[in-house]
């Protein structure tokens, strides 16, 4: 949500909903980086710098705690496609963008980086909010990284978008990922069993 409002111009109410992010998650990255483009919005440049600084602090961290597996070249590439994301956005070319973000998201995911692909996943809903790919991988990420209950909203949203915009190919892959973690929840447990 917090995303969604940012690209509606409306850095209040994005700002309120990365602190709702940040209560649940302190050192969430992206919710990091996206409360300081929201401050920015709102012309508070030293409090964004400042929070900027603090999520490259934290993922460096987390960066150097869980190491990636990722060879110089394959970081390099992963790295291509945030900085190809940029220049898309930059030009207009929203689902271009889109793509190439969601890419490297896979891409760090892949090799183990979690929090670089969770703010790659972060830079693609700026470009397209609803591009329920990108919550997919998101809501696996939070899975992976224990977060549960954002894992659950995640899949909660599609489910909701898939009602709206029917994919039965998206719709099996949100009933097998929740059949996955059911027992960690029963709003998983109903999705696993939802009518595709």
């Amino acid at each position: 949500m917090a995303s969604v409002y940012l690209q509606m111009r409306q850095p209040r109410e994005a700002i309120d909903a990365f602190d709702e992010a940040l209560r649940r998650a302190p050192n969430d990255v992206p919710a990091l980086r996206g409360k300081a483009s929201a401050m920015a919005a709102e012309g508070r440049s030293s409090e964004a710098s400042a929070l900027a600084r603090r999520a490259d602090e934290v993922e460096g961290m987390a960066r150097a705690g869980r190491g990636g597996h990722a060879s110089d070249q394959e970081q390099l590439a992963l790295e291509g496609h945030v900085a190809e994301g940029g220049r898309a956005r930059a030009a207009g070319q929203l689902d271009r963008a889109t793509a190439a973000y969601h890419a490297a998201a896979l891409g760090f995911a892949r090799t183990d980086q979690p929090v670089a692909a969770l703010d790659a996943c972060l830079r693609a809903l700026e470009a397209t909010p609803g591009a329920i790919d990108v919550h997919f991988t998101m809501a696996q990420l939070y899975f992976r990284s224990g977060w549960t209950e954002l894992a659950v909203q995640r899949l909660m949203l599609i489910d909701h978008r898939l009602d709206v915009d029917a994919d039965p190919r998206r719709r099996a892959a949100v009933r097998a990922l929740a059949r996955d973690h059911r027992a960690l929840s029963p709003e998983l447990d109903q999705l696993a069993g939802a009518p595709a």
